[in-house]
């Protein structure tokens, strides 16, 4: 019996040094994208990033609105029990109608199947947290307006990030606000090196003038150069401080005009990353790895498009016109 007892109580020990870290394991907001030129939906998501291949249970993303009228009110909870973080180190919450070709290394919750409402373009504050009791939507978890978030028994915060919209009374939860030259952020991302939670130097910011790009007038003060929106892949540039940025240059693609088989000139396709495709109003409509120095786009309908092919330290963009 006594036997039985300690081997009993060295399985619970187990359990708990095996399951509880999981369950709890640090997870961060990476990339988030609350205002698209022109239309919001469908291309609004949420990015985070974990440790690759680990199960997520009790661990909440929550949209707190910030305003002061009604700070601390829970417009977005997305529970993630049971969610395994993909092989690369991310999730991606979006729609499958904005961004159809996410890599199959992400793990893609697709929000069509949540009915999310649309994100707070104004005053805003985003948090991950653990919790043993459910939070729920709609519901005020912070009653007296005081800044801090009454969250129930046990509840943790991991991560958290916001804005205001100039209003000197909003609230911003968690303690990292986000500011930039001028206007309120479109989308904001983390700097792919820096794993901190709850760190201003973590992020850059700005207003959006196409789908992935920001615009120079309006943005943090720490905006590296070659920042873009990626989403479902790993930020760029890789370097937190931005003091080895990316190089931009020109790509060669021909035939120009083509009827969708196109030739790339000027690549290594071993060195490449990701390539993404636009439409001339900044939608990303294809994204998919290259293995070759060729890439069939004869799907798309005839018009401009622009071609990105990136790589850990460059960026490559040309304009292409499909006609059939």
């Amino acid at each position: 019996m006594f036997c039985m007892s300690r081997l009993l109580l060295c399985l619970t020990a187990l359990f708990f040094l095996v399951i509880v870290p999981e369950s709890k394991s640090q997870l961060l907001l990476n990339e988030l994208y609350v205002n698209a030129p022109g239309s919001d939906e469908p291309f609004e998501f949420i990015e985070l990033k974990g440790t690759p291949g680990s199960t997520l249970n009790s661990i909440y993303v929550v949209a707190f609105e910030s305003d002061s009228g009604s700070a601390g009110n829970a417009d977005v909870v997305i529970p993630l029990n049971g969610i395994t973080v993909g092989s690369n180190g991310l999730i991606f919450i979006g729609t499958s109608i904005g961004y159809p070709n996410i890599p199959d290394e992400t793990t893609f919750k697709d929000t069509l199947l949540l009915g999310l409402p649309i994100l707070e373009n104004g005053s805003i504050s985003f948090a991950v947290l653990f919790s043993p009791i459910p939070i729920l939507k709609d519901v005020d978890y912070d009653t007296n307006n005081d800044g801090v978030l009454d969250l129930p028994n046990g509840a943790l915060l991991q991560d958290a990030v916001g804005w205001t919209n100039g209003d000197l009374t909003a609230l911003v939860y968690g303690g990292v606000i986000l500011t930039q030259s001028a206007g309120t952020p479109d989308a904001a991302v983390r700097f792919a090196d820096n794993t901190t939670p709850f760190s201003l130097q973590a992020w850059y910011n700005g207003d959006l003038t196409t789908a992935t790009t920001f615009d120079p007038l309006e943005v943090s003060s720490n905006m590296p150069e070659g920042a873009g929106i990626t989403p479902g892949n790993i930020n760029i540039p890789n370097n937190g401080t931005g003091i080895d940025a990316l190089n931009i240059s020109s790509l060669n693609v021909y035939p120009n005009p083509s009827q969708g088989l196109i030739n790339i000139g000027n690549i290594n396709p071993n060195e490449v990353s990701n390539m993404l495709v636009y439409s001339i109003d900044g939608r990303l409509v294809r994204q998919f790895g290259v293995a070759d120095s060729f890439v069939n786009l004869g799907n798309l309908e005839s018009g401009l498009y622009w071609i990105e092919l990136r790589t850990k330290r460059e960026v490559k963009r040309a304009q292409i016109v499909i006609s059939y």
